[in-house]
């Protein structure tokens, strides 16, 4: 019995790095999870490796429609949510002098 048993999360970023391996984590301890990304190919793969315990909903997180529809998912296939981690994230490496305001808004959805 894991210390996750009955739990549902969705995870963003859940195509690779972090968020893959805290979804892997989180199914080794028994939680149910919805990876999501816009990597759709990488997160298909690592959904079907993890088996039953996942499933993966193509997710921009900067986009309302999107979170409604992975929230609606998650709550079909598993009928509940319990919780959620906030991984996506956009990697921009600029010196601030050098970053515009269209690539800090960027990071900052």
């Amino acid at each position: 019995m894991g210390r996750l048993d009955g739990k549902v999360g969705i995870v963003t970023g859940g195509a690779r790095g972090s968020g893959e391996q805290i979804a892997r984590a989180f199914v080794s301890e028994g939680m149910k999870v919805v990876l999501v990304d816009i990597l759709e190919d990488r997160g298909k793969v690592v959904a079907d490796e993890l088996g039953d315990a996942a499933f993966f909903v193509r997710c921009d997180v900067t986009n309302e429609q999107d979170w409604q529809n992975a929230v609606a998912a998650a709550v079909r296939e598993f009928g509940r949510l319990d919780v959620l981690v906030n991984n996506a994230a956009v990697l921009h490496l600029s010196l601030i002098e050098h970053t515009d305001a269209d690539d800090y808004l960027r990071v900052l959805r």
